[in-house]
């Protein structure tokens, strides 16, 4: 049984980095066709396509009353995220990118303290719910008002690309459901795996469940390295990051009133404020005149580490 769990696994892990490869590449042609730069495309479009497994995945554990799972995969993938993702992406960075303007990142950091704030009685009142729509509202004002200064003007389309465009879209969809249903049957064989081994709840969202819906992250952070589109990967992780709390926790606070582990306070949390704040410093500076490619794959180095003994702390290993 496991053996047929692990080998499901490995099959929804190559549909889904197939269709990061097909989402990136044609999310990069809609972008330069709208006249929109990479970290724009990166904070919206890829930012909600990948985000769609938190999504999903909290509106079902809210139906089956596994809140936990839900909130441990919002928090344990927004480490990801940071970690792990835009810790490979420094790691495989080849050239400095684009300074990224400092309010894209006031979103960002808003949502991690509303929801830290949020926990501070384990629970997510509808209150609060409102809080963090009301963030996500911002952030999307943010991210079309202060566009960066390499967007263009609208372009005007030709009837001759029409069916160039056409087909770019098609396989935009295509590649954005491969994400959703690579990622989607990736949880479920590996939540599966974890259940056999007689895991608790909180530590599969954090976990199994959390890297298993940053999977489309990573395979769309990895593609855009290849592609050498290293402004997406900042957007992605920002916009992610801002989508899964906005989207995903107040479904908790709306359609469900459980009480949470204190752990998620005293560790996990608080593991995510950190490398929230350790981002936004590296993310303002690597790009900067007095950065270097060789310091920042130290710098992704240290951050891939740091989630793996994150999750060895998390799993109870050491």
């Amino acid at each position: 049984m496991i053996l047929m769990h692990f080998t499901g696994l490995i099959l929804s892990i190559g549909v889904l980095v197939w269709g990061a490869d097909k989402f990136v590449d044609n999310a990069a042609l809609v972008a330069k066709k709208l006249g929109l730069s990479e970290l724009t495309i990166g904070l919206t479009i890829v930012a909600l396509g990948t985000s769609a497994p938190e999504i999903f995945v909290g509106i079902s554990s809210v139906l089956s009353g596994t809140e936990e799972i839900a909130l441990g995969t919002v928090i344990g993938s927004n480490i990801s995220n940071i970690a792990l993702i835009f810790g490979v992406s420094c790691i495989g960075l080849s050239a400095i990118p684009k300074k990224t303007p400092p309010i894209q990142f006031f979103a960002f950091l808003l949502s991690a303290l509303v929801l830290t704030f949020a926990l501070f009685d384990l629970q997510i009142s509808i209150f609060e719910s409102v809080s963090l729509l009301f963030v996500f509202i911002i952030f999307t004002y943010i991210t079309f008002k202060f566009r960066s200064d390499d967007d263009d003007s609208l372009e005007e389309v030709d009837n001759a690309n029409d069916l160039k465009t056409s087909n770019t879209l098609v396989m935009l969809v295509i590649g954005l459901i491969a994400l959703i249903l690579g990622s989607k049957y990736a949880v479920l064989h590996a939540k599966e795996i974890a259940i056999m081994l007689n895991v608790s709840e909180l530590v599969i969202g954090l976990t199994i469940v959390a890297i298993g819906t940053s999977l489309p992250e990573l395979a769309a952070t990895i593609s855009a390295i290849l592609k050498k589109k290293n402004d997406m990967v900042v957007g992605n992780v920002i916009g992610s990051n801002v989508l899964n709390i906005t989207l995903v926790v107040p479904i908790i606070g709306f359609f469900s009133n459980v009480t949470l582990s204190q752990n998620i306070l005293s560790r996990d949390i608080l593991t995510m404020i950190a490398a929230t704040i350790l981002f936004i410093v590296v993310a303002t500076t690597y790009s900067s005149k007095f950065s270097s490619v060789k310091a920042t794959k130290f710098i992704g180095v240290f951050f891939v580490s740091g989630y793996l003994l994150y999750i060895l702390l998390v799993s109870n290993i050491i």
